[in-house]
């Protein structure tokens, strides 16, 4: 079974048959970008984002659903997630064979369904995806990470001046000024600084300003320099001294979230920079003591499980909130800033639950 699994693989990428496949799942608005595919979810999910389903055209076929905060499966988990339900990763190990068969069965991939490709039925068929998760988790947490350090002046190449686009969007222009925000007329983003732990620059992210950038086929945001952003947290190295004076972490999705948050008061605040943490930004986390409590702030499109799913990464020694909006203050996929301070004050005071993990 473990080289048929790989097979249907191969042979759904030689044959360009992802796309299909996503519709065959329910998936509707799917949409080939150039180097996945991206769906929205099905009906059931009641998820109004447009690209929540994504499908990388690797080996591995990698999958996420970004409105769940699934980020570590393939396109058997994916089945799994969607077709069958299986919310686990528990739950998706033992629905592989179940998945498997959907999907030769759906694709008229018979071939597979013989035995033919599986010569040694005794052996451990989830045995490939043990060693992938311990490879992961190994890499994950080595302590010789690093990115490479850019000089302050390399911001010096950009306009460094507010933009209108984020003043309308209430930032204002104190805030624009101490997070670094610019303008860079080659790509005509608008652009600003990523920091590492110790405030050395390590990537610059630009915004494009085009409403209609799928149209277009761009990026809404893009990285101008690669960098490794699983092993930082945005904006640490200026929330430190707030969260160990407020004994409190509150974590955003977007960098955004953290300068209105900033501006609004609240600056014991980082941002994921996604919608997934990383092991390496819970350990980081973890390393400042068992009385930092932890406010998961996430945007309005995750669902209590995903939300969820992020406390509990962080086990079960650890207090852990979240801030859910049980009184449909926000809509679509409104961050808890995005509608000003005295909705986020009412948000951070009234709808802040303690996490049972």
């Amino acid at each position: 079974m473990i080289d048929d699994l790989k097979l249907i693989k191969q042979k759904i990428l030689e044959e360009d048959r992802v796309g299909e496949l996503l519709e065959l799942m329910g998936c509707e608005h799917v949409n080939p970008k150039k180097n996945r595919y991206e769906a929205q979810l099905p009906h059931k999910f009641e998820s109004p984002n447009k690209r929540s389903v994504q499908v990388y055209l690797n080996e591995s076929l990698s999958s996420r659903i970004r409105s769940l905060g699934e980020s570590d499966i393939d396109i058997y988990g994916l089945v799994s997630y969607i077709v069958f339900d299986d919310y686990t990763l528990d739950e998706q190990k033992k629905s592989l064979p179940k998945a498997k068969r959907w999907i030769c069965d759906k694709l008229n991939y018979k071939q597979f369904l013989s035995g033919v490709y599986s010569p040694n039925p005794s052996l451990d068929h989830l045995s490939w995806l043990k060693n992938v998760k311990r490879g992961r988790k190994k890499s994950r947490l080595r302590d010789d990470l690093e990115n490479n350090i850019y000089d302050d002046e390399y911001m010096n190449q950009f306009v460094m001046l507010p933009h209108k686009k984020y003043y309308d969007e209430g930032v204002d222009y104190k805030t624009q000024i101490e997070f670094g925000i610019g303008y860079d007329i080659r790509s005509q983003r608008i652009v600003f600084p990523i920091h590492n732990r110790f405030g050395d620059i390590i990537s610059v992210k630009g915004r494009t300003i085009y409403e209609d950038y799928e149209d277009r086929d761009i990026y809404k945001f893009m990285y101008l320099i690669n960098f490794n952003k699983m092993i930082e947290w945005y904006n640490w190295h200026r929330a430190m001294y707030y969260i160990l004076e407020e004994k409190e972490v509150i974590i955003f999705e977007a960098e955004k979230t953290c300068w209105l948050s900033s501006q609004f008061g609240y600056r014991n605040c980082l941002a994921i920079s996604g919608d997934d943490i990383s092991e390496y930004q819970v350990k980081m986390i973890k390393e400042l003591g068992l009385d930092i409590n932890i406010v998961i702030a996430m945007d309005k499109d995750k669902s209590v499980e995903a939300i969820k799913k992020q406390a509990a990464k962080f086990g079960k020694t650890r207090n852990v909130y979240a801030l859910f909006d049980n009184k449909n203050m926000f809509k679509d996929r409104d961050s808890p800033c995005d509608l000003g301070v005295d909705t986020f004050k009412q948000l951070y005071e009234e709808s802040k639950f303690k996490i049972s993990i």
